[in-house]
């Protein structure tokens, strides 16, 4: 980013992101070609990929500028060793063999769920250790990409972490590694494009509360009940219970109201039939069904299930009741 608001990647200048953005998606559209023969390219249409990539730095197929990036960084590397910043010659002469332990409550690691996923801090450990600023870290199975995140925030660690860390591993050399991820999963590859793009902290927040503001205009209705004033609370949650058949009078036994104990916090086994007086047996009830049509016209039958209990604020107070008719319509 240059100080005139003018954006320059791989030697190009652009006026904007948006320029920046839609001039390399053309590029990456003559390039899909000869892409496309090599083993492993992502299935789906050109304009899907297209659509999902943020080239040059992400692309939802093999990124054609690689060589580029590292091209661009090898000369970074010489810059950094004039300034003194890393050493022309890095020799790890012990492996690193601390235990390392990190909790999983970090926001950044909260952001997006995905399996088998190592929070960052724990990844910067090893390249503190093994690497020095400007060197270029590969993980080719990133998954939402988790490395990149740990390279980056080498260059601007939290205060608290990095006293942390410096405690650990005394010779920590501070300063941004480069990286590359990759990942055969197209959710993995684009959580972890998002994870590792730049962003101005301003105009995201800006678009997010737009987004939430369209969200609350449109929708916002289905998360309002009334309190018992008769004035509108938020709904947190609601909690929804199947639907079973007396299997003696056939009459509809809902699992929530008849087995669960609110006093106790239990389920129980057996419960007594309100219109036919018969003591029932949680598994031998009958289940009952519902159909209906989903959003591509197929007709489906799935479990019937009723809410039973809103959770809901108002005046910033937690609240729990049964639905009532305006929470039925």
């Amino acid at each position: 980013m240059s100080n005139d608001n003018t954006i320059t990647v791989l030697g190009k200048t652009f006026n904007s992101e948006e320029e920046r953005r839609d001039y390399f998606r053309e590029e990456l559209r003559k390039k899909l070609p000869e892409l496309k023969q090599m083993e492993g390219f992502p299935i789906g249409e050109d304009e899907d990929i297209l659509n999902l990539s943020d080239p040059p730095y992400y692309t939802a197929c093999p990124n054609p500028w690689l060589n580029d990036f590292i091209a661009e960084w090898e000369t970074e590397k010489k810059e950094l060793e004039k300034h003194g910043l890393r050493k022309t010659v890095f020799e790890v002469t012990e492996p690193y063999a601390a235990d390392v332990s990190e909790g999983k409550n970090n926001p950044i690691y909260n952001a997006h769920s995905y399996h088998t996923k190592v929070p960052h801090p724990a990844i910067m450990r090893y390249i503190l250790h093994y690497t020095q600023p400007g060197d270029i870290v590969f993980d080719g199975f990133a998954g939402t990409g988790m490395t990149g995140v740990a390279a980056s925030m080498c260059g601007n660690p939290d205060s608290e972490y990095k006293l942390k860390i410096e405690k650990e591993i005394p010779t920590a050399n501070w300063g941004k590694r480069n990286s590359i991820c990759g990942d055969l999963s197209p959710v993995a590859s684009f959580i972890s494009g998002n994870y590792n793009s730049r962003v101005d902290p301003i105009d995201f927040t800006n678009a997010i509360n737009k987004i939430l503001t369209k969200i609350e205009n449109e929708y916002g209705w289905m998360y309002k009940t009334l309190h018992t004033n008769g004035k509108e609370g938020v709904i947190n949650y609601t909690v929804w219970s199947d639907v079973f058949a007396c299997p003696n009078c056939n009459n509809e036994i809902v699992f929530f109201n008849n087995f669960v104990n609110s006093e106790s916090k239990s389920v129980e086994d057996f419960c007594v039939c309100n219109k036919c007086q018969k003591h029932l047996e949680k598994k031998k009830l009958l289940k009952l069904y519902d159909t209906v049509v989903s959003h591509v016209g197929e007709v489906q039958k799935i479990t019937k299930r009723i809410p039973v209990l809103i959770n809901y604020k108002y005046r910033n107070k937690l609240y729990t009741k049964s639905p009532d008719k305006m929470d039925l319509v």
